[in-house]
This record gives C-alpha cells, structure tokens and sequence, in this order.
C-alpha cells in the first residue's frame, strides 16, 4: 500500500506536527513543516473510501486532495509518493505543475483588468500583441480567446522532426502562433487553443507593463498568501518539487520527461501546492483579494455546447467548463500533468485534485477522482461528474 495521511479539518493552522504515513504495515512518523493541524482519531473518511481504489486504478504514484466548503477545509489528504526513486511521500506542501488549471487564473487576470476598464473584452488581441500580426488574426476579440471560440489551433509550439526543443523564448513562442493556420473563422466555432491562451498573456503584459508572472504573484499570489505558488522554471531549485511520471499500458510508470522550458506559459506554466491551492479556493469565495465582478463572470458560460436530459445547459465559460443542472452551477477544469478542480457555486463545496502522473486514454482521468470525491461528501453530485450531452 502507498503512503497515505488523511485527515478530516474544520480549520487550517500553521505551525509543525508529526504526522504518522502508514507503509508496508511499519508506521513512520514524519517531522513535518508548514501548514498543518491537529490529528483527529482515526476514523472512517469518506472521500478516502472513495479516492483510494481510483489512485490505485489510475496508477497515480502521488496525490493530494482536498475537500472545502467555502473555503474552509473538510478532507485534507495526501497519497502515495512525490518521488518514486527517492521514496518521499506527498504532503500538502508538495509542489505540483497545474498545467491547464492555469487558465482560470489568466482569465481572472484578463476580467480583473476589464473590470478595472484597462481593457475591453471587445477589443482586438492585435492591438495588444509587441509584433505585427497575420490578418488572419484581426477579427479575433479578447474575449473570443477567454472562451476558446477565436478560431485558433491548440497546439502551436515549433516542434522539429515532431519533438519538442529544450528551450522556447516567448518570442519562440509567438513567432510559432504567428506560423500556426487558424481552424475556423473568429465566433463560428469552438476548438479548445492553448494558443489562445498564450496570447491572452501577451495581453496581460502589455496592459499591465508587467511580465505575467509578476503580475500574477503581485496581484493574486502575493495578497493570497501563496508562497509556494510560481511560475515553472526548470532550472530552479524548487522545495517539495514532486517528479512527474506517466503511464503507458504497454510499458507501466515511467518519468515523463517533461523537462522543456517555455516562455510566458500562460496557458499552462503555473506550480504550487495543496496549502496554497487551499488558499486560493478560500480567496475565491470573497476573501476580498480578488475582484467579485471578475470572479463572476469568469463562469459565465459563452459558448453553450449541445445538452441532452440530464442539465439544463452546459459550455465553456471563462477559464472553466460550466454546467447548469438541477439548480446548481458548477464548473471544473483538469490539467494534463496530473491536476483537477471542481467548484459548486451553489453550495460552496470544491474539490482540488493535485497529482504527478500525467493524463493519457490508457488510464483513469485525475478528473474522475475530484468528481468521487465531491459525490463522497454531497450525493447529489454526479460521482462520474455531469453527463450533459446525455
């Protein structure tokens, strides 16, 4: 069995505890920095009963996951291993690559700069970009890219002989997007873009004079308290960094290998924790750091897709899907190394799934787990997640 340490919390307390990780039926007690709590009696835990068994169906070598009902946490828990090689258990300080979790949070930073009247979601991305753009592009509204709905590729980076190079600079980058044929006309249809959203960055540093990251730290991080929450940076030495891995039918775990290094990255490139994504959940629901008028329509559904029986709507807002069922909004997003969000916004309970292996069809989706784990606490939820084409 993995290493596991699950805790029911009412509240959320910094300071040092022992934390006892069960192993090959020894129990090893961990000397433990950070935010932590008091250690209730063991007792039966919902939302283990039901993410174990899909970690371990999944061959997720590592987890965390943590339950909240706005903003304050019920089910803290870590699973498995942040490092197979090495042996070092998860923890809720371990850092994780968010990957498309990021965009969310570029979204927010787009509508926190419109809300502001620093920009118009109606403007054209072309006025916002440092070079001259492809005409192709000049339709393409700011707010066509915060829905997916500008027309743009998903996948843009140059990519020699079909592998990616060690090392892209942002300019690598645009001049890639820049190359890249468009699939559709503006507004017509829609086709998930990390280019898109890469050029959603552009924008934010040019309305700003900020690089993106710094904007983010000092504007939603930094007042958020999320120390541990950064921009991926390859080359840096980076505490509690959880190793990545993938799984293959054919060939089992493996490391991903996924060492490249891109610029800007606003469509992926966020890392943090479980106690600063705790953080972030909790700003989330009006700690008034972040913008409300923002926030709200960062759910606003914008391009409705085909609904069958079992929701009343569901599509893509701005930086979540969204889903309109039985008198609740909810929205969701997973990232490709490993991660998954879901948010009631009708009751308050979210769940955050942080893991280290990668998403691919051969196994189970990180998704499904955060789904579990919001149908162990509240049953009215779907535990496979909303089915609305259905």
């Amino acid at each position: 069995m993995l290493p596991h340490s699950g805790v029911f919390l009412p509240v959320r307390d910094r300071g040092t505890a022992i934390v006892k990780i069960q192993t090959l039926g020894a129990t090893t007690a961990l000397l433990l920095t950070g935010p932590v709590c008091a250690q209730p009696a063991p007792h039966p835990d919902p939302v283990d009963a039901a993410v174990e068994p899909l970690m371990e169906q999944g061959h997720f070598p590592g987890m965390a996951v943590a339950v909240l009902r706005h903003g304050e946490p019920v089910h803290i828990g870590s699973y498995g291993l942040a490092s197979v090689e090495h042996q070092v258990p998860v923890t809720a300080a371990t850092v994780f690559e968010l990957a498309s979790l990021t965009k969310h949070m570029t979204a927010l930073a787009v509508l926190t700069l419109a809300d502001a009247g620093e920009v118009s979601l109606d403007d054209r991305v072309v006025d916002y970009l440092p070079v001259d753009a492809p005409e192709a592009w000049s339709a393409i509204t700011i707010d066509q890219l915060l829905s997916h709905t500008g027309g743009l590729a998903h996948r843009f980076e140059a990519r020699p002989d079909d592998e990616f190079l060690l090392n892209y600079s942002t300019e690598d980058m645009l001049a890639s997007a820049m190359a890249t044929e468009m699939v559709a006309t503006p507004g017509e249809d829609w086709t998930y873009s990390d280019q898109g959203y890469f050029l959603l960055g552009l924008v934010i540093e040019q309305v700003t004079g900020q690089a993106y990251g710094d904007y983010l730290r000092e504007t939603f991080f930094g007042p958020v308290g999320m120390d541990q929450t950064a921009m991926l940076d390859q080359s840096a030495i980076v505490p509690h960094r959880s190793e990545g891995y993938a799984w293959r039918e054919s060939d089992g775990l493996q490391r991903n290998r996924r060492v490249w290094q891109f610029g800007l990255m606003s469509h992926f490139g966020v890392t943090s924790s479980l106690d600063d994504m705790m953080a972030w959940e909790a700003a989330l629901w009006g700690s008034g750091a972040l913008d409300d008028g923002a926030l709200a329509a960062t759910a606003e559904i914008q391009r409705p897709f085909d609904t069958g029986q079992t929701c009343d709507t569901w599509g893509y807002a701005r930086g979540w899907m969204a889903y309109h069922r039985e008198g609740r909004t909810l929205v969701s997003h997973g990232g490709y190394s490993g991660t998954a969000y879901v948010r009631d916004l009708t009751t308050g309970l979210s769940v955050i799934v942080l893991t280290n292996r990668e998403d691919t069809p051969d196994a189970l989706s990180p998704m499904a787990i955060a789904w579990a784990a919001a149908h162990a606490v509240d049953e009215a939820l779907p535990e496979g997640g909303p089915r609305c084409w259905e």
